[in-house]
């Protein structure tokens, strides 16, 4: 049973248990989704405190929770790396970053172009999340075992390096590092402790190693990290987005935003609203725009819908906003109070815990996986190379091939579904059958049901499969549009280049089912007169309506051309 499926409890106390418990997690795990991008871990804490609670005023969704995550951070990380940007410049960097994103955010939801993600296909998605997490496993592999091989840039090349050189592991580290990874596993095997696992694991890997005085790297040893009130994320000159930065990082933001939008695109169907009012993709798109243009002034990193977030608040019995809220203000106080704590997290526990995250993605993800091996080549093909394109290529990169490769599959699958069929009457009404014949028949008028996508290129495909006029006798092609409802300039081109053939080899041609506003196109480009306004029938409400009209007109056209023709 999913959070969405669990009875939440009624009430503000659910909204205040769920959002700390969210809170609790954004600690944790922006920490090492920080460390996966290669930034501060006080940018990823930030990250929970104002684009949480913005998105959460805007989104449609109310229990989204709009914060780092795994595959933001990967993404960015490898911006960052191809950007050349290095030491003051990085910080100032991830907030442009973050502005550009929100911005391009802000914009898809203004438009109402929600439905735009739906053009990343399943098999693109599972592909490139199922290759974050092996690379969210595998990513840290050099602060779970204390070897950090230089010379590799692949992740997956340098984590198969480190298990392959045991011999110059820390086995401290290492020690510290697998332990944790067999506690969390541990910990989630207690119905009862399982959704606060990862957060107990940190609390208690912290505590051992400094009650042992374990000898590992800290976080602390890394970065500096701030305490009390001066842990806040207060706007200053140096932390601020770079408008300068602006041409050198817009693509990549454009591609942090596809991530983080078509992640977010999936918590609306897990967790509905419980107070069954409806959301929208493109509110969604606003509120996580929004929470990042703010961000961009708090020191945040880019951030989208988080399901794992919203998941552990959902569980945690959150019912509205208000979630999104507590989970903002539980960060600041950790911060603000036990801001010492954060520097004492040694960083091999947070490579176990990442290690921990990813497999459980991959578990997760399973299912996905194969449904896209076997649905098809397609989609085969689709999951497999946007899986090796992500496990190979900046992720950047990776996610915008994906989307390519999304579009390219559904422009040739338009293709494939244009229906073009041979309509006949019988004794009983309408019966219809793919005897498409190659050229019109000269004693009645051929009746043709079109049935497909309106896209450009599939309009070439269609004139092919049309018959030809016989040069001899005069013949009338009737075809009912009934489920076309605006004509691309293509089609128009088409049709225009179509009734000046058959005319010129006196045959004639009848629309029927011609929706109003497609009618009012063929007026405007004058395709109308040039047809002839009698051959160009309205829709019908009555099954075979449209046909029976068709078929009438171009039985009256046929007597009509024959008589000019005789």
């Amino acid at each position: 049973m999913t959070g969405s499926d669990k009875p939440a409890k009624k009430g503000g106390i659910g909204n205040i248990i769920g959002g700390f418990v969210a809170g609790l997690y954004s600690v944790p795990e922006g920490i090492g989704y920080a460390s996966l991008a290669g930034v501060s871990p006080m940018l990823g804490i930030y990250s929970g405190m104002v684009p949480v609670a913005v998105a959460a005023t805007a989104t449609g969704s109310v229990l989204l929770m709009s914060t780092l995550t795994s595959a933001i951070a990967l993404t960015m990380g490898g911006i960052l790396d191809s950007t050349g940007y290095t030491g003051d410049q990085i910080p100032q960097a991830v907030f442009t970053m973050s502005l550009l994103a929100g911005v391009m955010m802000v914009v898809l939801g203004v438009l109402k172009l929600g439905k735009v993600v739906n053009y990343v296909s399943n098999a693109v998605m599972t592909g490139f999340v199922m290759g974050v997490a092996i690379l969210i496993m595998v990513g840290k592999f050099d602060d779970i075992f204390g070897y950090d091989p230089s010379g590799f840039s692949n992740k997956v090349v340098k984590a198969a390096d480190i298990l392959l050189h045991p011999g110059d592991w820390d086995y401290t580290t290492t020690i510290v590092g697998i332990g944790t990874i067999a506690a969390a596993f541990a910990l989630k095997a207690i119905p009862k402790l399982e959704r606060y696992a990862l957060v107990l694991v940190v609390l208690l890997g912290t505590a051992i190693v400094w009650i042992l005085g374990i000898d590992t790297v800290l976080i602390s040893d890394e970065a500096t990290i701030p305490t009390g009130l001066a842990a806040l994320p207060i706007p200053t000159a140096s932390m601020l987005p770079d408008l300068s930065m602006m041409p050198t990082l817009l693509l990549g933001s454009a591609s942090v935003a596809l991530v983080a939008l078509a992640q977010g695109a999936g918590i609306r169907p897990a967790f509905p609203n419980p107070d069954e009012s409806r959301s929208s993709s493109s509110r969604d798109f606003l509120g996580q725009g929004l929470g990042n243009v703010a961000g961009a002034f708090f020191q945040a990193t880019p951030t989208g819908g988080s399901l794992s977030r919203t998941a552990v608040s959902a569980d945690g019995g959150s019912t509205s906003r208000v979630a999104g809220y507590v989970a903002a203000a539980t960060v600041v106080l950790l911060v603000v109070v036990f801001g010492n704590v954060v520097g004492q997290i040694p960083e091999a526990v947070i490579g176990g815990l990442l290690f921990v995250i990813g497999v459980e993605l991959v578990m997760g993800r399973m299912p996905d996986a194969r449904l896209a091996w076997r649905t098809g080549m397609t989609s085969r093909v689709l999951f497999a190379v946007t899986l090796a394109l992500t496990l190979t290529v900046p992720l950047q990169w990776a996610i915008i091939g994906g989307a390519i490769l999304s579009l390219l599959a559904f422009v040739v699958s338009s293709g494939s579904r244009i229906e073009l069929r041979r309509a006949t009457r019988d004794d009983i009404g309408w019966r219809l059958s793919d005897d498409v014949p190659a050229t019109l028949p000269s004693d009645e008028p051929l009746v043709l049901q079109y049935s497909g996508p309106n896209f450009f290129a599939d309009i070439a495909t269609f004139a092919d499969r049309l018959p030809a006029p016989d040069p001899v006798t005069a013949g009338v092609l009737v075809i009912e549009l009934g489920d076309l409802e605006h004509f691309s300039s293509t089609t128009l081109k088409s049709l225009g280049k179509l009734h000046g053939r058959f005319a010129s080899m006196r045959s004639g041609l009848v629309l029927t089912g011609v929706e109003s506003n497609a009618r009012d196109v063929l007026a405007r480009t004058g395709l109308l007169a040039q047809i002839g306004e009698q051959n160009v029938l309205p829709s019908d409400a009555h099954i075979g309506g449209s046909l029976d009209a068709g078929w009438r007109r171009g039985h009256d056209l046929l007597a009509e051309l024959r008589g000019t023709t005789s």
